[in-house]
């Protein structure tokens, strides 16, 4: 019986061979490919995903601009977190953004399509240098190669700014090129929120130039950054930007979605400092007789202290169609106002500072930023009541500026390290603030090369000292 059951076995095996001999194995539902556009639109929708979700909330909890009010908010909040918190926005950075542009960068190269080639480029730049700035060292150099490099080496921070910096300049080449096109892309440049516009690779090129800068600022080369911004992004209508729509689980602001459907009351801005410095019922806010911040208080937030709330209404700056800033003229222009008070003295600071006040007469209309003068940073000067050094007392306010026209986007974090906390966000619980990003728990069981022993979040980058 037994050898007739073997027997039976074979000849049904054999049976099943003859039968799906010849046989296709392709399964059109399962595609290998996907054409450039496609790709592009895939890398954009992840980029924007990434520089306004998880990130901009976690750090936005650490700025000084929204409070944990709910669940596992309150310990981050309160800087209680684990390497378990940081899985998902590794993996996002890594496995979705970077190798998609990757992809973007092999496939444009293939065509020759030198202007989405530096796209790819510049989205791989402002991913990255935002992992650097949070992290300190991180794999770049060997990253997502896996067959040759199954442990990455964590590339020194500021080694991987410099190649940054020279990734964007690859970047400006290809889209100042004039050739290719920009079929697929997706991210609004300036205009209306929520309107995707034709891909406009000169709005890229200002964008990356505004990177550059940023990047090195970071360095401390204030000349080059003035000379990187003075090409940047100088208009709202050139600003870089995340659009958004009304409909469900495809096109919300992503602030709006995690607020309203996903985590309501996990985030809110209870006691929020930003929103404190906003309100003129507030002691020690920012609005004196040249600047009148009530209409920008209202698009941020909403509420009385101490009670403030994010606005996610139609005419915040949360809505579910708003626009999420990417990188703006208002930051641009900052960096300029900065590195030329750093470098030329505090007229030309001033002169810099009013051509971004400008653009908030434009964007606030029922505000005040009046022009300021060099008088108004002098000792005794409506800006400068604690008399300190005139330049000093400007870079405070440009500083606080920046903070302030920078509501909810990540680079703020980094800003507030930069400089030492010039703008005195005031500590959450402790007697310090952040410094980094804890290493995800996952790359610390599958990568030997992460950094021993491993950093806490108290623990200063090599940049950021």
């Amino acid at each position: 019986m037994k050898k007739f059951l073997i027997v039976f076995i074979v000849s049904i095996l054999a049976s099943c061979n003859s039968f799906v001999e010849n046989v296709s194995e392709f399964d059109p539902t399962r595609p290998t490919d996907a054409d450039l556009a496609l790709v592009v639109t895939g890398m954009e929708v992840e980029y924007m995903s990434t520089m306004e979700g998880e990130l901009a909330r976690n750090t936005g909890m650490w700025s000084g601009y929204f409070t944990g009010a709910d669940r596992q908010y309150i310990p981050y909040y309160n800087y209680t977190t684990t390497a378990l918190d940081y899985d998902s926005p590794w993996g996002n950075i890594y496995a979705f953004v970077l190798k998609q542009s990757r992809i973007v960068q092999s496939k444009a190269t293939a065509l020759n399509n030198r202007l989405t080639l530096g796209v790819g480029q510049f989205i791989e730049a402002h991913v990255m240098g935002t992992a650097a700035a949070l992290w300190g060292d991180i794999p770049y150099s060997q990253a997502i190669d896996q067959a040759h490099f199954p442990n990455p080496v964590y590339d020194p921070q500021q080694q991987v700014i410099d190649n940054l910096i020279t990734l964007l300049d690859q970047s400006i080449g290809n889209l100042t090129s004039n050739v290719g096109n920009l079929n697929g892309d997706y991210i609004s440049g300036g205009g209306a929120p929520g309107v995707i516009l034709p891909g406009n690779a000169s709005l890229w090129a200002k964008a990356a130039y505004s990177l550059k800068a940023r990047y090195l600022l970071y360095k401390k080369d204030y000349a080059g950054a003035l000379a990187a911004a003075a090409q940047g992004i100088d208009a709202t209508a050139s600003n870089l930007l995340a659009p958004h729509g009304t409909a469900n689980d495809q096109n919300r602001n992503i602030f709006y979605d995690f607020h309203e459907r996903q985590r309501a009351g996990y985030l809110n801005a209870q006691g929020a400092y930003l929103a404190q410095l906003l309100d003129g019922n507030v002691a020690g806010n920012r609005n004196h007789a040249k600047t009148d911040e009530t209409a920008r208080f209202k698009f941020y937030y909403t509420g009385s202290s101490p009670n403030y709330d994010i606005n996610v209404s139609s005419k915040g700056l949360f809505g579910s169609a708003s626009s999420f800033p990417l990188m703006t003229a208002y930051e641009t222009l900052l960096i300029i106002a900065e590195c030329e008070t750093r470098l030329n003295g505090v007229t030309a600071g001033v002169t810099a500072l009013n051509n971004h006040r400008a653009l908030l007469r434009a964007a606030f209309a029922t505000g005040t930023y009046d022009d300021f003068d060099p008088t108004d940073f002098a000792a005794g000067g409506i800006e400068n009541g604690d008399q300190i050094a005139d330049a000093d007392a400007l870079l405070r306010e440009i500083l606080e500026e920046k903070y302030t026209s920078m509501c909810g986007q990540i680079e703020v974090f980094s800003e507030i390290r930069r400089t030492g906390n010039a703008v005195g966000v005031p500590i959450n619980s402790g007697t310090q603030l952040p410094q980094r990003f804890l290493y995800p728990q996952a790359e610390i069981n599958s990568n030997t090369s992460v950094p021993k022993p491993i950093p806490g979040i108290f623990e200063k980058t090599t940049l950021f000292q």
